[in-house]
């Protein structure tokens, strides 16, 4: 999910919490520009079904200054979702 919003202290905090209280759990954060007073953030978020993708956009968008850009469903190899992913460097 990316997610537009206010570069200020306590928002990043603040859509995380909203991800949590539709029971999504954050897996990674990728802050990806700041300019301007506005950051954009890229969360990896685990949700427990389809059905709550709606749930979500709304929650974020609750926050002042939030506005999700885009949701898009990743596919995780079978290794990742096992917890057998090798991730030694060679």
């Amino acid at each position: 999910m990316r997610v537009r919003l206010l570069d200020r202290p306590g928002a990043l905090g603040l859509v995380a919490s909203r991800i949590g209280a539709v029971g999504g759990d954050i897996v990674a954060i990728d802050i990806l520009e700041r300019v301007s007073g506005v950051a954009i953030d890229e969360f990896v978020v685990e949700l427990a079904g389809d059905e709550l993708v709606e749930l979500l956009r709304r929650e974020v968008h609750e926050v002042d200054g939030a506005e999700v850009e885009t949701i898009r469903a990743l596919e995780l190899p079978s290794a990742w979702e096992s917890g057998q992913a090798d991730w030694d460097e060679e």
